[in-house]
């Protein structure tokens, strides 16, 4: 904080405090460096991020809402001879039972599957690998890492082969016709995509146990504290910030997940698995209602714009 002096009648100085210009001996006083300012030239030089983001982002967005309020298809006279058709499309979705069941599925898959069963699975590894001799830790990181780094269509093949008929469960069940893809298709695809994350959420808790002090674990230990009280009382408080910005990274991710489950279910059995990316392709790509496709792409720019509101929320609160 800057002070000018002066002198007081009696001769003694009297110092004066607060946001002062700054005076050279040579020139005028100028301003503070630390008090907000801005420069014009600065938008100018983001002028041409501001027109990609307008051409690329937002021209694409606005385009997508607009024709959710039209009847295009992908075929047919309406393919080219569109029109703006109001509410038509909204009142549809209202009254659509295959949006609702979606809608509730993406969620238990989104929420279920990747903040939950991630994020656990990630602590879990993290934490079990963190006193292990160095080449165990070494194999399972390696092993973790490598199941998040393999494409979507590995993933599904990989799993496909393991849950259906004559695949390696119904094996080691003794039961070469037992199908828990199509028994239980939900948590097969659900516990595929926690798998395929698990190994990005392991590295994210690793890491922040690293910057856990040790002095902390030792005190508790010197006191008499048994591993699970430290574990709850030390650790996971210490881990807060990381679990929540994990979970909310792990949801985002998931929701994108089209591929593995398209793969696996096609959305099926029954409906079983039609998430809404599943079901937005469905609609525009087998039964040609790109209008109506469109509003769902709406509808899941929404949920992603709030998932993504969450992620800055908490990353700007977290501390």
């Amino acid at each position: 904080m800057n002070q000018k002096r002066s002198i007081r009648a009696d001769g003694g100085p009297v110092y004066q405090t607060g946001p002062q210009s700054v005076a050279s001996r040579d020139g005028p006083a100028r301003a503070r460096l630390d008090q907000p300012r801005v420069n014009p030239i600065s938008f100018v030089l983001l002028s041409p991020a501001a027109v990609l983001l307008c051409t690329f982002f937002l021209g694409p967005v606005l385009y997508a809402i607009y024709l959710g309020f039209t009847n295009l298809q992908l075929i047919g006279i309406h393919a080219v001879n569109y029109r703006f058709t109001g509410v038509t499309n909204i009142a549809f979705l209202l009254s659509d039972a295959v949006f609702y069941k979606s809608l509730w599925l993406t969620i238990v898959f989104v929420v279920g599957s990747g903040a939950i069963a991630t994020t656990l699975l990630g602590l879990i590894l993290a934490l079990s690998l963190q006193n292990c001799i160095a080449p165990i830790r070494w194999v399972a990181s390696a092993a973790a890492i490598l199941a998040w780094t393999l494409p979507p269509t590995t993933i599904a093949f990989l799993w496909m082969a393991t849950s259906t008929q004559s695949g390696l469960i119904a094996i080691l069940a003794g039961n070469t016709r037992l199908d828990l893809l199509y028994q239980n298709a939900m948590l097969i695809v659900s516990t595929a995509n926690a798998w395929s994350l698990a190994g990005l959420a392991m590295t994210m808790f690793s890491a922040a146990l690293r910057n856990i002090p040790g002095d902390l674990i030792e005190a508790a230990q010197l006191e008499g504290s048994s591993p699970l009280q430290s574990l709850m009382r030390i650790t996971l408080p210490l881990l807060k910030p990381t679990i929540v910005t994990c979970a909310l990274l792990m949801m985002l991710m998931t929701f994108g997940n089209f591929t593995l489950i398209y793969l696996m279910t096609g959305g099926g059995p029954g409906n079983d698995t039609n998430i809404l990316p599943v079901y937005t392709y469905q609609q525009g790509f087998k039964f040609h209602n790109l209008g109506y496709a469109a509003l769902l792409g709406n509808v899941m720019v929404l949920l992603s714009a709030l998932l993504g509101g969450m992620f800055v929320w908490a990353t700007k609160t977290r501390r």
